[in-house]
């Protein structure tokens, strides 16, 4: 089974958390280890066309998650980004949380990773490769056991 990100379908085995409204997948193309996003079931490319409950299901996830990667990928910080319409970066028209484990001296200039971010999104972009799927799956298995209860 898939699931649409914008025009893109994101395999089940990639996703490690399922929500009522919202599902978390690993990156094709992570700046950092650990780096996933969340977006909510609703195919919207804008924050302002989200529903009150999408939204809060949205961040309460993104609250969630954000506590596992944090300690496993041993990290002391979260950066958390969104995104929100093709000037702000956004490469796929679909509303979307980037959540990345942050550690000590991980980007010299703190304010670089959110140009990988803008980067990384690039279809064309050869300086970060896409993942392979048989990765994705590893990295989506890993962290679906910390998510066991969701749907």
């Amino acid at each position: 089974m898939s699931y649409a990100f914008g025009p893109h379908l994101i395999r089940s085995n990639q996703i490690f958390l399922f929500s009522k409204l919202s599902f978390a997948f690993v990156n094709l193309k992570p700046v950092l280890p650990g780096h996933v996003l969340v977006a909510p079931f609703r195919v919207v490319p804008r924050f302002a066309e989200l529903t009150y409950e999408e939204i809060c299901d949205l961040f309460s996830c993104t609250q969630t998650i954000g506590k596992v990667i944090e300690r496993e990928y041993h990290a002391t910080s979260l950066t958390i980004a969104m995104q929100d319409g093709p000037e702000a970066g956004q490469t796929v028209p679909h509303c979307h949380v980037h959540l990345i484990p942050r550690k000590a001296g991980d980007y010299a200039n703190n304010d670089d990773i959110y140009k990988d971010i803008e980067k990384s999104s690039k279809v064309d972009n050869e300086e970060r490769p896409p993942r392979s799927l048989e990765e994705m799956a590893r990295e989506a298995e890993f962290l679906r056991q910390f998510f066991k209860d969701s749907k």
